[in-house]
């Protein structure tokens, strides 16, 4: 009788533990199932929220110019725009944009979404071709402050480009002259070019400039001299550009510029002042006076020898005349302030004359 008493409370005990058990799996699947729950919800709440994000916030944080290939998908385009390929491909889904991409060049604006790069995407960049006109008389700092003016380039991103040694020493391979330089302010050739105004590329426009000067000027009077008469016939013929307007002067006064050379004399050119200080030529008028007895490696009124470098791009013309310059037996030279008609010198004393005369 006692024994199956016993046998039956240790059967009971069995019952009570193996329920406790089963209540306890119970709830930790329920706890897990919750946990579960939670983050399902939350990654639902994260993925939404992160969305609406991709579709109201700006995507583009400057303006860009894209070129859009026949074979571009969805990941393509993403890729391009640095855009999740996944929320994109959501959007297109959700909105069926009713527009086919081309293979073309697209401009994306400044903070754009992607409602405003979806509808960039349907404005293919027509390309507008305008001329523009570098002077012969103007240096890098003009060139850099008209092509900001055309609104072609931002401030400086000229004289960046034409500095950069990277950039020079990557011309050099196939403008093998450029050797050595640290700018290219002597090659820059002054015309007149066809550009994209709407697509406008720094390199596209120097090498035009640099083939331009190889084929009008290098291949035709200096391919046959060594790199340091090039440099000195450029470093002079820029200043007898700005020195003397006329064609048919200017063979005369290069000549007395290398005969005041050749005697150790300083060269006396004003223009020479103002370009360590990166000044356009018209603002140099305003401030020569302030730099006329600066000593530098540029102003030949306080150094004898040329320049460190030229200071302006000089034509065909004004390098030619430099090059084969006619002998004369003047030492000096000076303009009439009103017409602009040169008076030679063979002495000091005639200069003075002159000076008197003619600058008035």
């Amino acid at each position: 009788m006692f024994k199956n008493f016993k046998r039956k409370r240790i059967i009971r005990g069995v019952n009570i533990n193996a329920e406790t058990v089963i209540i306890n799996k119970t709830n930790n699947i329920t706890k897990i199932l919750l946990v579960l729950l939670i983050l399902i919800i939350w990654t639902s709440f994260y993925i939404k929220t992160s969305y609406d994000n991709f579709k109201d916030r700006s995507l583009i944080q400057k303006e860009i110019i894209i070129a859009v290939k026949h074979w571009y998908n969805i990941n393509d385009l993403s890729n391009e725009l640095k855009l999740n390929k996944n929320f994109l491909k959501i959007y297109l889904k959700k909105n069926n944009p009713d527009f086919k991409l081309i293979a073309w060049n697209f401009k994306i604006s400044k903070w754009a979404n992607i409602e405003q790069i979806l509808i960039d995407l349907q404005k293919p960049i027509i390309e507008n071709e305008i001329n523009i006109t570098i002077l012969e008389w103007w240096n890098v700092y003009d060139i850099d402050h008209f092509l900001t003016k055309k609104w072609l380039i931002e401030k400086y991103d000229y004289i960046k480009y034409i500095t950069n040694s990277e950039k020079i020493k990557q011309l050099t391979k196939f403008f093998p002259f450029l050797k050595w330089l640290n700018t290219l302010e002597w090659y820059l050739y002054p015309d007149t070019y066809t550009v994209i105004s709407n697509n406008f590329k720094i390199n596209v426009f120097v090498i035009k400039q640099l083939d331009n000067f190889e084929q009008k000027v290098y291949n035709k009077i200096l391919s046959k001299h060594d790199n340091e008469t090039i440099q000195d016939v450029l470093k002079l013929a820029s200043i007898v550009e700005k020195e003397e307007k006329n064609i048919a002067e200017k063979s005369t006064v290069a000549w007395i510029l290398k005969k005041r050379l050749n005697n150790w004399w300083m060269i006396w050119a004003d223009i020479t002042v103002c370009y360590p200080h990166k000044l356009t030529a018209n603002e140099c008028k305003m401030v020569i006076t302030k730099y006329i007895n600066e000593k530098s490696e540029y102003n030949t009124r306080t150094m004898s020898g040329l320049p460190k470098t030229p200071i302006w791009n000089p034509s065909f013309e004004t390098i030619n005349a430099t090059l084969y310059s006619k002998n004369t037996s003047h030492w000096f030279y000076l303009h009439d302030t009103k017409t602009w008609k040169i008076y030679y010198a063979d002495s000091n004393e005639w200069h003075t004359i002159n000076k008197n005369r003619y600058l008035r």
